[in-house]
């Protein structure tokens, strides 16, 4: 009984979300090619991100260190 106020309170939160998933829907499926077009270079960049890691974090000390 004490719930009710609450749920017709998310009601419309949810009806509005649903609305917004609705219209994103069309832009996601647009998107998900280019997703998956960009996955391999995602996947190749990420050996790369691993060993500039070390180097940016040492960078930072020694900047650190400086100030």
């Amino acid at each position: 009984y004490c719930l009710l106020p609450i749920a017709y309170c998310l009601l419309p939160i949810a009806y509005c979300l649903l609305l917004i998933a609705y219209c994103l829907l069309p832009i996601a499926y647009c998107l998900l090619p280019i997703a998956y077009c960009l996955l391999p270079i995602a996947y190749c960049l990420l050996p790369i991100a691993y060993c500039l890691l070390p180097i940016a974090y040492c960078l930072l000390f020694i900047v650190f260190r400086f100030y």
